[in-house]
């Protein structure tokens, strides 16, 4: 089933990106160069912060949380310092594929030490490439970096076939002589559905024999139904061993955040344990 879905929109130039709620219909730009801080070595457990907006990953002090990332190949600026900023090139255009050397090589060298594959690339309205086309461009744009970071595969949906782990599968067919570290996907759908999100996030590693990231998450429901969510998958995917990250989407206002404080779920986000 795909359910209740949000993903982000391509990076624009401005300092962050437009809020992930929204699918833009504008063609973004590449990603200004700002600065980034250098991470001290991630110590922390697989919590991330997904967000627009570096200054709100000051708010997930958490010991659980080690990364964050902003769908872009640049921080657009100073993200919390214990936490390993993740580039990812967001798809396959002109627009992004310029300034990728330059921003990857740059948030290398600021400490980061894996690099993210394009944005839901089964989604029409996300980076929009077929399994060749994305083979193409791993092996042009991301394969290059394979002995100076850990390389995660494009994101897909939860979406039936042809979308969501059918893509993946073709895509890691495709790409046999590439190095995939570990696959990364989403998941949206109703807060009620815990089994099906645990069994979603099984089949992702099962089906591919590879650990998994979990990107983008997300449940419909009210504040206490997301609460309730949380406090059950987040101890379940600490347990995982083939669970290596996970973010929740996301840290922005109405979701993780409610006036610039952590919001009745972002806590739980915080400190389910």
């Amino acid at each position: 089933m795909f359910g209740h879905h949000s993903s982000a929109p391509a990076p624009s130039s401005a300092p962050h990106t437009t809020l992930a709620t929204v699918v833009s219909s504008a063609a973004p730009t590449s990603t200004a160069a700002s600065p980034v801080n250098t991470p001290s070595p991630s110590t922390g457990g697989k919590r991330g912060v997904a967000f627009n907006i570096a200054s709100l990953t000051d708010l997930f002090t958490g010991s659980t949380f080690s990364w964050a990332y902003n769908w872009g190949a640049d921080a657009s600026g100073s993200i919390l310092s214990k936490l390993e900023y993740v580039p990812m090139l967001w798809g396959n255009r002109a627009d992004f594929t310029s300034a990728w050397d330059s921003q990857v090589s740059k948030a290398l060298a600021g400490g980061s030490t894996h690099i993210l594959g394009f944005n839901e690339p089964d989604h029409t309205e996300q980076a929009n490439m077929s399994p060749a086309d994305a083979v193409n461009a791993w092996k042009q744009y991301i394969q290059p970096y394979s002995s100076k970071a850990k390389l995660i595969s494009p994101a897909v949906t939860n979406g039936a076939a042809p979308m969501g782990l059918a893509w993946l599968s073709s895509f890691l067919s495709g790409c046999g002589d590439c190095t995939i570290d570990a696959v990364a996907v989403h998941w949206y759908d109703a807060a009620t559905n815990v089994e099906y999100f645990k069994q979603h996030i099984t089949d992702a590693h099962t089906q591919t024999g590879k650990p998994v990231w979990i990107t983008e998450f997300g449940a419909s429901g009210s504040d206490d139904q997301v609460s309730s969510f949380l406090s059950q998958v987040l101890p379940w995917l600490d347990s995982q061993d083939f669970v290596e990250r996970y973010s929740y989407f996301m840290a922005a206002e109405g979701t993780l955040v409610s006036g610039g404080a952590l919001s009745t779920y972002g806590k739980t986000y915080l400190d389910a344990a």
